[in-house]
């Protein structure tokens, strides 16, 4: 499971720990099962039966609240347990073509509750998750001021994502994949996978200054400006982030001038 944004430092180990317990409570499941191929952008509970929770074998849903992406489900993850005991649930939409095994609630209780250690498990995933919640909760006032970015965009190799001179109003971030950076026809670095990019023009006021393209197949999270100012105001972690990549950047650049000089 990963969130679109920065998450609260409290939370990150209880991210880590849902995602641990996940895999080990599922590690010896060997009971009968469905898989389910969703194409991207169809919804999953459209459909899936109403009793059968989900786990994810390949691709992304993405969970949304009032037509807002929140978070996003990834290998290994179980989703839908809240769903089969009719408590409130998000939408679940594919980012991309995604397999989900359909456990049959009665198999997935089963399951659980036929073995002292998975019982044990079980218990620890719950108390985890409820911990988790708690802390987002206690972090809402500052989230509610966010409109979460929704700008998925998925990218092949070649695609270009910012051309030199064009306006800007958007900043990216590369959540999986890697780009080329040109100016003038000259490669001059790399966005890495996590990457913030773009954030230069947008707050300049100035046209782009370079050319970024997709050297292999790339998840994009596009930004548009004002949203992304509001990141910034409320979550200075990301001004850090930004930071970090314009110095690894601008040390990369440094490099090349000694390189030629020499």
């Amino acid at each position: 499971m990963f969130f679109l944004g920065e998450l609260p430092e409290p939370v990150l180990p209880l991210l880590d720990r849902l995602q641990t317990l996940s895999v080990k409570l599922m590690a010896d499941f060997n009971g009968p099962s469905d898989l389910l191929t969703l194409n991207a952008d169809s919804y999953a509970y459209g459909q899936m039966p109403d009793d059968c929770i989900g786990r994810i074998k390949e691709g992304v849903l993405c969970a949304s609240t009032e037509g807002e992406d929140i978070f996003c489900y990834e290998n290994g993850d179980l989703f839908g347990i809240q769903r089969i005991f009719d408590l409130p649930h998000c939408e679940l939409r594919a980012q991309d073509d995604t397999v989900i095994e359909l456990i049959q609630r009665d198999v997935f209780t089963q399951y659980l509750y036929t073995d002292a250690v998975r019982q044990h498990r079980w218990s620890h995933y719950l108390l985890a998750a409820q911990s988790f919640y708690q802390q987002l909760l206690s972090n809402v006032q500052v989230r509610h001021q966010l409109r979460t970015p929704t700008g998925f965009e998925h990218l092949i190799d070649g695609d270009v994502i910012v051309k030199e001179g064009e306006l800007a109003d958007t900043v990216f971030q590369l959540m999986s994949g890697s780009a080329n950076v040109d100016v003038g026809g000259t490669q001059v670095g790399e966005v890495l996978e996590g990457e913030i990019f773009g954030a230069m023009a947008v707050f300049t006021g100035e046209r782009r200054n370079a050319t970024v393209t997709a050297r292999e197949d790339c998840t994009l999270l596009a930004i548009p400006q004002d949203q992304f100012i509001d990141l910034i105001r409320a979550q200075p972690d990301t001004a850090m982030t930004l930071l970090d990549n314009m110095s690894r950047r601008i040390k990369a650049l440094n490099q090349q001038v000694i390189d030629k000089q020499s």
